[in-house]
């Protein structure tokens, strides 16, 4: 997944601090847990009860597809029913737009042929096709919202039919939710983590071909295939909240790794995108960054000049007040 804080590089050597450090331990705390490869690490490899919590909704539901599951899923029958649904979704639209529905041309390398391509999609699902999905019902906030910029038409409804056909059972419904966040941050014609996307110029136009070719479908697959056979030793929980809840059911001894925040730029700024993915509801956006509204964005006291200096004060008091074992 791509994620600025992600850890999955460090894990060979953090990972063995990780077991040294919390042998002793109960439960582990993860409160800013961002991608959830470190509640994921922790959950797979020891018997710690791991809670994980993060101000970013998609990221908790990363860290809960995993750690709050105590046994594998079976992959094919999810994907079969699941795709099934949203196919039946998209034909809908389909059967109205049969030409339009076409994904871009990998084969296109004129940055004047692109740039009128990208026009005409940006046109298509900001003007033509929302009041047809607004006749068919349900939300369609990606295809609303990014269609055009960071995907094209096609993969914006392909994302919005599985997010809105996800199974029903709870430990599953992560599982595929989570595949499908890292299926949109690995599609997003965007550079580094979800970012402003690519604008359609002579230097960017080629990426945005790259991107927008991208096969939806089989990178949800993949990484359904990947999540589904990893799963916890012992059931934690994960939800959207403050650190300060994630720490308040931890006991003496217990274990927390902190990694707030450490940029002055709020995180919800790169990746509004895949929290809106998990919130499935519809937003307004505006400017080139297609940014919702601010106050619509979790902002992390940890980003604020003014407070990140007392955040941290305030998040090393409590663990030291709790006796809790805190890395790093």
């Amino acid at each position: 997944m791509k994620y600025m804080g992600h850890k999955g590089r460090l894990l060979p050597t953090l990972g063995q601090v990780l077991l040294e450090v919390g042998r002793d331990s109960e439960n582990a705390a993860d409160p800013f847990c961002g991608s959830g490869v470190v509640s994921w690490f922790l959950a797979e490899n020891t018997d710690l009860v791991v809670h994980a919590g993060d101000l970013q909704r998609f990221a908790s539901v990363r860290a809960a597809a995993v750690i709050e599951r105590t046994a594998s899923i079976e992959a094919p029958a999810v994907l079969t029913c699941w795709f099934a649904a949203a196919r039946e979704r998209i034909d809908r639209v389909i059967g109205h737009f049969p030409n339009a529905m076409r994904s871009i041309k990998p084969d296109l390398e004129d940055p004047r042929e692109i740039r009128e391509v990208v026009e005409r999609s940006r046109r298509f699902s900001g003007v033509v096709l929302p009041p047809l999905l607004d006749q068919i019902g349900g939300q369609w906030p990606i295809s609303k919202a990014y269609g055009g910029y960071y995907f094209s038409p096609t993969q914006a409804l392909v994302l919005d039919a599985l997010r809105h056909t996800l199974p029903r059972c709870a430990l599953v419904r992560d599982t595929a939710l989570s595949a499908l966040i890292e299926a949109a941050s690995r599609c997003a014609a965007a550079p580094g983590h979800t970012a402003q996307p690519f604008q359609p110029t002579i230097g960017a136009a080629l990426y945005i071909v790259e991107a927008w070719s991208r096969d939806v479908w089989s990178r949800v697959s993949d990484a359904v295939n990947a999540i589904a056979s990893r799963f916890a030793h012992r059931a934690g929980t994960a939800s959207a909240r403050d650190f300060r809840v994630t720490l308040c059911d931890m006991r003496p001894g217990d274990l927390v790794f902190a990694d707030p925040p450490y940029s002055g730029v709020h995180y919800s700024r790169f990746y509004h995108v895949l929290e809106t993915l998990a919130r499935g509801a519809e937003i307004n956006v505006a400017g080139q960054g297609r940014y919702p509204p601010a106050v619509e964005r979790p902002a992390s006291e940890f980003s604020r000049k003014t407070e990140a200096k007392r955040a941290a004060a305030e998040l090393i008091e409590k663990c030291a007040q709790a006796r809790l074992l805190r890395l790093p």
